[in-house]
């Protein structure tokens, strides 16, 4: 038996806080998850939304391990028959700059409200009302702006500048929010009544839906009301791959993420355990959508199911981790792309931006193949010993470094064993701008031939990966990655 009753890592305290109140009332990990995405709304609106997407692992102790796909969706009709809003945000992330696009027109059919109540048929064992209820009591007082969220919320001042009903929430005295500021949605309260009283129909056939495709015909978007009636997330069977004597589960697609972690791995066996060598040789493979699909296919035959995705790869992620007394967990990673910069009037839910991401439209911006799920590196992962015993829940942000630096977690954590607050804290590796780039204390090969960067303060260029460890003899530990200011909370009798 456990020596704990729940253990949670997450990006964000509030978020956590709102997960430990239903585990202490004796909900489940299941009703706590949807409870805590449902707040990230709140607490972390850089990433979060009912205009986002995300993936869930579920582990239940009767039903097994299984994946939740409720990512977005590509419109229903790619017509061009109007000018599209679409412009270019250049966004300043210190050491680059990147340049994303907005507008109606950047805008996918989310999935975050339709996933969660897709978890809760299945899995919930508390009713709605009680759930969403200390959520309801945050977004009434709202919160006090943290640092991660200051500096999120600081690097996209110009998308949030783009919608001016949402100025006053956004903004105080023309300057964006800084750490410190309160902050408070303040139509989300009534937005959870809508679900509490009108469950997922209420966003995917009722005002929202509508509103929005009024103003995509009005003023140049994609989406229709027929989008939204037609979503729906889905249970996906999950991958496995053996690592060590562990076996790594890792999602499915649409999540490319998996595809790769595994083939990683693969690569870090192969090439005598060396993290430099292996991310060098399979970034070098340079693999397209078609190319990895086959390649995983190849190394682990049989497990990977069909998919309606063409498309490439996205970013702008959080993550969290929940378990309870009764041994069931889930990890659930979503994301907002940047944001659209349009926020549905009344609600104060932003929508997301994926249509505006070069690496998720490769076939270039406008010419997506309608009605499918775009992929993601998006990667909740878990780890189970050879008597298929959970040992290991996590996630990532980071965009497509999270495989990389989830692997180097799980390497350091569950292969090495140490102590999960150090194998949090040991310095990382990646390739990127053609330099190997690494942390302070690096104690791995570095020498490939290329520039080197040294990084001698935490970042989040090397994700954040928040999660659960559950030793041999029973006892729980639980982090939340520093680098992207990571909460954790273990509860005991």
């Amino acid at each position: 038996m456990l020596n704990c009753i729940y253990a949670i890592s997450a990006g964000h305290e509030k978020t956590l806080e709102i997960a430990e109140s239903i585990l202490k009332e004796g909900g489940n990990a299941f009703d706590a998850a949807i409870a805590a995405h449902l707040a990230m709304y709140l607490t972390e609106p850089c990433m979060a939304s009912a205009g986002a997407g995300g993936f869930a692992l579920c582990h239940h102790v009767e039903h097994g391990t299984m994946m939740l796909d409720f990512f977005t969706q590509t419109p229903l009709s790619s017509r061009m028959d109007f000018d599209p809003d679409f412009r270019s945000i250049l966004v300043n992330f210190g050491n680059e700059s990147e340049e994303f696009h907005i507008g109606l027109a950047s805008m996918a059919t989310p999935g975050s409200v339709d996933g969660m109540f897709k978890l809760y048929e299945r899995f919930a064992s508390m009713p709605f009302e009680d759930i969403i209820a200390p959520v309801q009591d945050l977004a009434r007082i709202g919160l006090a702006i943290n640092k991660f969220q200051s500096i999120d919320i600081g690097l996209l001042e110009d998308i949030f500048a783009s919608d001016p009903s949402v100025n006053d929430i956004f903004f105080n005295s023309g300057q964006i929010l800084r750490e410190g500021d309160h902050f408070i949605l303040p139509h989300f309260s009534d937005f959870l009544d809508l679900l509490r009283y009108e469950g997922r129909d209420g966003f995917y056939l009722d005002y929202p839906a509508r509103q929005i495709e009024k103003v995509c015909k009005e003023n140049g978007g994609f989406l229709s009301r027929k989008d939204f009636e037609s979503y729906t997330s889905r249970w996906v069977k999950v991958l496995e791959i053996p690592f060590k004597g562990f076996n790594v589960i890792l999602p499915n697609l649409p999540c490319v993420g998996g595809l790769t972690m595994a083939l990683l791995l693969k690569t870090y066996q192969e090439k005598g355990e060396d993290w430099l060598r292996a991310i060098y040789d399979f970034k070098a493979c340079n693999y397209n959508f078609t190319q990895l699909a086959q390649a995983f296919s190849h190394a682990f035959p049989g497990q990977l199911k069909p998919t309606d995705s063409d498309s490439n790869f996205n970013r702008g992620t959080s993550h969290f981790n929940i378990m309870d007394k009764y041994g069931n967990a889930i990890a659930l990673t979503c994301t907002l792309g940047e944001g659209s910069g349009y926020f549905i009037p009344g609600t104060d839910m932003q929508m997301n931006n994926m249509l505006g991401e070069a690496f998720l439209v490769p076939q270039g911006f406008h010419k997506w193949t309608p009605d499918t799920r775009l992929n993601s590196m998006m990667t909740p992962t878990m780890v189970k010993d050879k008597n298929r015993r959970l040992r290991f829940i996590c996630g990532s942000g980071g965009a497509g470094r999270i495989p990389y630096m989830i692997s180097q977690m799980i390497h350091s954590s569950v292969i090495r064993d140490m102590k999960l607050e150090d194998a949090m804290m040991d310095p990382r590796i990646y390739l990127y701008a053609n330099a190997v780039q690494y942390e302070t204390g690096y104690k791995g090969n570095i020498e490939i031939g290329l520039a080197h960067k040294e990084w001698k303060d935490l970042s989040l260029f090397f994700g954040g990966v928040h999660a659960i460890k559950i030793n041999e003899d029973n006892s729980v530990e639980a982090e939340g990655d520093p680098r992207r200011f990571g909460a954790a909370s273990i509860g005991y009798e």
